[in-house]
């Protein structure tokens, strides 16, 4: 188990080297000095979708032409920022990797039968993904990742947390990736709370790739000592994961109170 390190798969980012991350240091450092976050430029209040509708989507105007219509390289379709959005973040094989944004196709890819993106383009969209990594993946901060390891096919799988917690479900094979069945936390004696778990597939060859359907984005949960509780709902489908492939999670906190 590998715990307190970042989801980042490649370099991690130091500095503000990009405007999101800019944006975000003007942000705390506004709230420190009192200014409200109304008072702030409208750009840096920005979601990441919306970031991706206002400058990645601009950017990526000159790939349309074959990018959101010939199949198998259709990643923008279908045509419309707002329906390219979960397009993108889905397509197989990745485009993007939201784990390590400057490793992604979309920029380095160069000069193929179409151009390559020009630099304030690359900028623009690098901008957008160090967004989503925020807001999906890294929270500012570190994560805690647990594993990789190998699935259990029909059987359960039970994965060690640390503290003496344990997450437990049944994988199977799914049309669009992996159906996990009766998925649930079990606390050590010290109880457990997690939040934001983010299940991560590691193909051979490529790199790692996140659940892009976030499944488990709005958990925030506390056990008691001993406790059992479903994840989530307790069942989910990982699209476009492989069975055969094994996978890890990262946390945004895993710890036992």
């Amino acid at each position: 188990m590998r715990t307190s390190e970042s989801i980042a798969r490649g370099a991690p980012v130091h500095g503000l080297r990009t405007p999101v991350l800019a944006a975000c240091a003007l942000v705390a450092c506004a709230l420190a000095i009192g200014c409200s976050a109304e008072e702030l430029p409208e750009a840096m209040q920005q979601t990441a979708q919306q970031l991706f509708a206002t400058r990645a989507w601009p950017a990526l105007g000159r790939c349309l032409g074959c990018h959101a219509t010939r199949p198998t390289i259709d990643f923008l379709a279908p045509g419309t920022p707002a329906e390219a959005y979960p397009t993108l973040l889905a397509f197989q094989p990745p485009i993007i990797d939201v784990s390590s944004p400057a490793s992604s196709l979309v920029l380095t890819m160069g000069k193929h039968t179409g151009p390559p993106l020009l630099a304030p383009d690359a900028d623009a969209v690098l901008a957008w993904l160090e967004a989503e990594r925020v807001e999906r993946v890294a929270d500012g901060g570190a994560t805690v990742a647990v594993g990789p390891v190998s699935l259990l096919l029909g059987a359960v799988t039970a994965i060690d947390l640390g503290h003496g917690a344990t997450l437990r479900f049944t994988a199977s094979a799914a049309a669009d990736g992996i159906g996990l069945r009766q998925i649930e936390l079990a606390a050590g004696p010290r109880g457990l709370h997690v939040v934001h778990p983010l299940f991560v597939t590691h193909p051979p060859r490529v790199p790692a790739r996140i659940d892009a359907s976030d499944a488990f984005g709005d958990v925030d949960l506390a056990l008691a000592a001993g406790a059992t509780e479903p994840l989530g709902g307790g069942a989910a489908v990982l699209p476009s994961f492989d069975p055969a492939d094994p996978i890890s999670i990262d946390f945004r906190t895993l710890e036992a109170p």
